[in-house]
């Protein structure tokens, strides 16, 4: 639990970072670019007539335009929304990651065992315990489960084997509910800060009367950025969780194939 909580931090405490220095390169940007057009204004030595003062505008607007097409995050909230869901989705793709690594097993190896044990006549409660040993993984935990009916018949060996399965598709599919919620929603939440923003950039156009469209460019292209987050989070998350739960169907599906097996051969006694 320690190691979850210090990964979370860490993650948050890193996305934070670049925020934060996304944040900071526009700022830093203004002072160069107006230290760079100094020299050039002093060489020039412009007199000072009627020209100058009509091009001020023009200046200004290239300079609204230029801005536009730059990475600002602004004071949207929906771009802290993107960077927890972010945080949060990584935080369950490491989590399940490392689970599913702890329930690998050799079933090559535990099917051969089972076989020639079983055939052989073994006792059952040794080669359950034998099976349960964790260098067999999830498929070995089940097969040990299936096995405590061995002397009851198939029938109770098959009741076993689902109650053993249903345990561990629960376990394995623990927190998988929360990708598939964000890789659902996530575009979602990112069309609604675009939405908000675009409303935000016309309001500002009809407020600034005819300054014509420079000055809603900015607050667009913010806007779009909620948007292109939203798709940048939902993707990778949408494939992570399709990648986990083949994972896990196929873990279970090779273990119901075991406790199968288990079941044939005690027919065949």
């Amino acid at each position: 639990m320690r190691t979850r909580f210090l990964l979370l931090l860490l993650l948050a405490g890193t996305s934070t970072f670049f925020y934060l220095s996304a944040q900071q390169k526009p700022a830093a940007a203004a002072p160069n670019a107006a230290a760079a057009r100094a020299p050039a204004a002093s060489a020039a030595q412009p007199q000072p007539t009627a020209a100058p003062q009509a091009a001020q505008p023009a200046t200004s607007g290239a300079s609204t335009l230029s801005e536009a097409g730059r990475w600002h995050f602004g004071s949207d909230p929906t771009v802290w929304v993107m960077i927890f869901i972010f945080n949060l989705a990584l935080f369950v793709v490491l989590e399940r990651v490392y689970v599913l690594r702890k329930v690998r097993g050799d079933g090559s190896a535990l099917v051969q065992y089972l076989t020639e044990s079983l055939h052989r006549g073994d006792s059952a409660d040794r080669v359950a315990a034998e099976a349960a040993e964790a260098k067999y993984g999830l498929e070995g935990r089940v097969a040990a489960v299936s096995l405590k009916g061995w002397d009851k018949g198939e029938h109770a060996m098959k009741e076993y084997a689902e109650s053993a399965l249903i345990a561990e598709r629960r376990r394995l599919e623990k927190r998988l509910v929360i990708l598939s919620t964000l890789g659902n929603n996530t575009p979602f939440i990112g069309l609604l800060g675009t939405v908000l923003g675009i409303m935000k950039a016309f309001r500002d156009l009809a407020e600034m009367g005819d300054s014509g469209p420079a000055v809603v460019m900015r607050g667009i292209s913010e806007a779009l950025i909620a948007t292109a987050m939203g798709l940048a989070v939902a993707i990778p998350v949408v494939i992570a969780y399709n990648a986990l739960s083949r994972t896990v169907q196929d873990k279970l599906s090779q273990a119901e194939e075991i406790a199968t097996l288990i079941r044939a051969i005690r027919l065949n006694k």
